[in-house]
């Protein structure tokens, strides 16, 4: 009889998830499994052999796990000579039967080698700490021991300190594991305003292969104040490596071992005040959105119930100001999500409610690769201070944390004083909201929109609007049509929510936009939708929210390029009166008939939130980018 295979296997034999299994089998990209859920063993790799044949769908950026090609990952190595190389170098490992931590270690072995920090004889008799390590190493690759220690041998590789063993190790890696980890590299000019003491404990607990090390130390400082944690054992043996060949030094003493932050130890770590780990300073760059199976998301929830989250930054940002000495420091790169997002409140929250010093730098979008924008957050615990401190460019403002009142413990840090003033008086009138009081819903997700998707109508096939197709007030001529068939399509939300008079808006924008949609349409995932379930004009709502103020709520408090329900749900709905609401719906319905009525509206709405001239012309000037 023949073995069988379920869905789960291939799973993981590609490496994605269930979810995505599914979703071919539905938009029929693999075959279903029997009515038992089960796959002959020759249709199992029939599948897989397929999937991976399949170039154009493995190199879709949804399906970005798959991804094989290698590309050389420089690690800040500027200079000519030094990424020719380091190209040499992958060329060199590309054409040997080496795995990755075996190539890694042979490049070890002859960076040290050049480094007079080698005995002639450490294999066999080693007389330091760093050739104990390297023989523990070879010890696992006795079959591959001669092409380890002779792969490199003609190059002369001159420690510079520049990590070209990090990023020789990160090149030789597919895309996907370094996306999988949610590790990206850290340019070396985020790193100019951090100074640490020569005398202070250091500790970067996500320290990769030693990189942050690296930049922010100098040789005046001692090796036995230097701790590194990391969770990949490769990265732990190169961070070893470049620390011995920072200190020119053998027998560093500095503490490098394998760790995971999210771990905690209870009964040791935080419940046992003389036995727990505590540091001067702490600073890393947290992995951000690392991939958890749903049993590891569990367990962080129950573990972490305090901040409620599974989001492995927030939970390192609080186990290490837990780790923190009195009057400690720690510098967390982090994305600006993490101010404004509701899965961060709680940690927010913590933070704002204990007595500590916080400095928030905006960085921008600061790391290649990477489609959030950054901050750098300096905490230093034990300090009292009133105020949050933010820094842009050569720019600083202060935000008062006794200001920060909403539910959420939304940090705005791109408002300065004249818009935190702006948008408080704005949200002290009364108002409705509509979280809790309207349906959501996404665009609807084909699973392939070259199959689905047509550029020309048919008798069968109807409009169906994108994100760009939705502007102010209404939509533009559809250039996609699609033959409805729901049970098709990955992900489609309820097809009563599209059949009916309801709001549309863009999804990725820095303002709001948005319409009403009266002709039951079909929306693309780039387009969202909501109806509100209060009695509030739809009218009224698209003309608040169309403006320059809303757009300035929108862009201080949330600073996002991505439009989320969240964001839609705080922005607050002003109580009108019934010539108010008239007033609304006489302009919507000119500039449905193509009569510019902005400039009216933007009055009106100035009015309504007791704006004056001189700050609504601030708003406009801020939103047309005069300010």
């Amino acid at each position: 009889m023949e073995s069988l295979a379920t869905k789960e296997n291939i799973r993981d034999q590609l490496g994605i998830s269930l979810a995505t299994v599914n979703n071919w089998i539905k938009t029929g990209v693999i075959p279903s499994p029997d009515t038992s859920g089960f796959y002959s063993v020759s249709k199992f790799h029939e599948i897989v052999t397929s999937i991976r044949t399949n170039v154009n769908r493995l190199n879709s950026r949804a399906n970005r796990s798959l991804l094989d090609k290698k590309l050389v990952c420089y690690l800040g190595i500027d200079r000519k000579d030094r990424k020719d190389l380091l190209f040499s170098l992958v060329e060199t490992y590309e054409r040997i039967p080496l795995s990755v931590s075996a190539g890694v270690l042979s490049l070890s072995i002859r960076i040290l080698e050049c480094a007079n920090l080698l005995s002639e004889n450490w294999e066999k008799s080693p007389t330091s700490r760093i050739e104990r390590l390297l023989k523990q190493w070879l010890s696992n690759y006795a079959n591959n021991r001669k092409e380890i220690l002779q792969t490199f041998s003609e190059f002369f590789i001159e420690n510079e300190n520049d990590d070209i063993l990090g990023a020789f190790y990160q090149s030789i890696q597919s895309i996907s594991q370094k996306s999988s980890n949610g590790s990206y590299y850290t340019p070396s000019e985020l790193f100019t305003d951090i100074k640490i003491p020569f005398n202070k404990s250091v500790l970067d607990p996500c320290c990769g292969s030693g990189g942050i090390l690296l930049k922010i130390l100098t040789k005046n400082h001692k090796s036995e104040n230097v701790f590194a944690r990391d969770i990949d054992e490769i990265a732990i043996n190169i961070c070893n490596v470049n620390i011995a060949l920072f200190f020119n030094d053998p027998n560093y003493k500095s503490e490098i071992k394998l760790n995971n932050i999210l771990e905690r130890k209870e009964g040791c770590l935080f419940d046992n005040p003389h036995s727990k780990e505590t540091f001067d300073y702490i600073i890393t760059n947290p992995p951000w959105g690392g991939k958890l199976t749903k049993q590891q998301k569990d367990t962080l929830l129950h573990r972490y119930s305090e901040i409620n989250t599974t989001e492995t930054f927030s939970i390192s940002l609080f186990n290490c100001i837990n780790m923190l000495v009195p009057n400690g420091t720690l510098y967390f790169f982090l994305p600006y999500s993490f101010l404004n997002v509701a899965t961060h409140k709680h940690i927010r929250k913590m933070m704002l409610s204990r007595k500590g010093n916080i400095s928030i730098k905006l960085l921008g979008n600061a790391f290649k690769g990477v489609f959030s924008e950054a901050i750098l957050l300096k905490y230093s615990n034990d300090l009292e201070e009133s105020q949050i401190t933010v820094i842009k460019n050569n720019e600083v403002h202060t935000i008062l944390k006794k200001n920060i009142t909403n539910n959420e413990f939304i940090i705005s840090a791109t408002s300065n004083e004249t818009d935190n003033s702006i948008i408080e008086k704005i949200y002290s009138k009364e108002s409705f909201f509509l979280k809790r009081n309207a349906i959501f819903a996404l665009g609807i997700v084909t699973g392939n929109n070259d199959k689905h998707l047509l550029s020309l109508p048919s008798h069968k096939a109807e409009p169906i609007f994108r994100g760009k197709d939705i502007k102010k007030f209404k939509y533009s001529q559809s250039t996609c049509f699609i033959e409805f068939a729901p049970a098709q399509y990955q992900q489609v939300a309820p097809v009563e929510y599209f059949r009916r008079k309801k709001i549309v808006y863009r999804f990725i924008s820095d303002k709001i936009v948005c319409a009403i949609d009266y002709n039951n349409c079909l929306l693309l995932n780039s387009a969202n939708l909501f109806i509100p379930l209060i009695d509030y004009p739809f009218e009224a709502i698209v003309c608040l929210f169309n403006s320059s103020i809303y757009s300035f709520i929108y862009q201080k408090k949330f600073n996002s390029k991505k439009v989320l329900k969240s964001h839609i749900e705080a922005l607050p709905l002003p109580k009108i009166n019934d010539d108010i609401k008239a007033k609304f719906n006489k302009y919507h319905m000119d500039i449905l008939n193509d009569i510019n009525r902005s400039e009216e509206i933007e009055n009106l709405t100035a009015s309504i939130l007791s704006l004056s001239r001189t700050e609504l012309k601030y708003i406009q000037g801020c939103i047309n980018g005069n300010t």
